[in-house]
């Protein structure tokens, strides 16, 4: 079975060099961002071209509780 791995705040710092990890364990990876769009689906193309696992990108703010609902949904 393939594990999957969700990373809150993956645009820049901590969350992005961890979701950049879990690619390299050859975890798929689940990229959440709030504000950063841009970044975040740069970084979804660069971890699925360089370690061949698949990606999905997540708008939600974790500090609102519906929004984190229908992310893990």
């Amino acid at each position: 079975m393939k594990k999957v791995v969700l990373v809150t705040g993956s645009s820049k710092g901590i969350g992005k060099a961890t979701a950049i990890e879990f690619a390299k364990k050859n975890y798929d990876v689940v990229i959440n961002y709030v504000t950063d769009k841009e970044n975040v689906e740069k970084l979804a193309c660069f971890i699925e071209k360089e370690y061949s696992v698949a990606t999905l990108v997540i708008k939600a703010d974790v500090s609102k509780e519906e929004e984190v609902q229908a992310m893990v949904k």
